[in-house]
């Protein structure tokens, strides 16, 4: 038996939590009364991007047959979530 599956599969667990944990990371400033709207925006929206890109790199690893799909989802992802806290920040400023 080789090696490589199995460092295979822990690199793909290790985004895989890697993820989630930013994830959680960008959701608890939420929580916290004294940052301004716009820190909120910022840290919910970058996390939120690079644990979902950790995550999308692990389905990667684990299907590599779907790379294209996959890969295509993280750019949408990526420009999405840019625009969106872009139209938020101007929404917020603007009232």
């Amino acid at each position: 038996m080789t090696l490589l599956p199995l460092i295979g599969k822990a690199v793909e667990i290790t985004l895989m939590a890697l993820g989630l944990l930013f994830w959680l990371w960008g959701t608890l400033p939420i929580l916290n009364k004294r940052h301004s709207l716009f820190y909120k925006l910022h840290t919910l929206t970058v996390s939120d991007t690079v644990g979902s890109l950790c995550i999308l790199t692990a389905l990667i690893i684990h299907s590599p047959s779907n790379w294209v799909l996959i890969v295509t989802a993280g750019i949408s992802l990526s420009l999405w979530n840019t625009f969106f806290s872009f139209i938020l920040g101007s929404a917020a400023d603007r009232s």
